[in-house]
């Protein structure tokens, strides 16, 4: 973590960054949360013989994901909107609009399977959440949204 403090002759401003980039606290420790996120949906996507633990992990995940989207995400979104309308073909806005829409279908997927998990494990059904190539798809498209995130911040906080 690196501590900044700006120069003698401006008002002391201290400002706490993790990656000596532009960008503000909280998108530092998103992005550590959404690296976070991936690799352990990495380990719940390899765990698949412990049904009851693999949705579980899935489940914090999808969850945990809701709650960066509401708190984080969503309001960066909500601030910028002009900068998005008055520039929509701009790069940045064009990576900004492909991650939100990757990232809202992964997110409503992982929804999906999330609510099936949660609704099978308090029945006496099996664990039937989705199909093994529809949980690999999902993985696909929460990792692009994850590719796009980090271009969004490499984007918007590092070049």
């Amino acid at each position: 973590m690196v501590l900044s403090v700006n120069s003698p002759k401006e008002p002391k401003v201290i400002s706490l960054v993790i990656f000596g980039t532009t960008a503000e606290l909280i998108f530092d420790i998103n992005l550590i949360i959404q690296i976070i996120l991936i690799v352990l949906l990495s380990i719940g996507v390899f765990q698949k013989r412990n049904w009851k633990y693999h949705g579980t992990i899935m489940a914090i995940g999808t969850l945990t994901m809701l709650l960066t989207v509401f708190l984080i995400m969503a309001p960066s979104l909500i601030a910028n909107w002009a900068a998005i309308v008055l520039t929509p073909t701009s790069p940045g806005v064009l990576i900004t609009l492909t991650h939100v829409l990757i990232g809202l279908l992964a997110l409503g997927i992982g929804l999906f399977f999330t609510t099936r998990f949660l609704y099978f494990s308090t029945t006496s059904k099996p664990l039937i959440c989705g199909t093994r190539l529809q949980m690999r798809i999902q993985f696909t498209i929460w990792f692009l949204a994850l590719i796009f995130g980090l271009a969004f911040y490499v984007y918007y906080y590092v070049i």
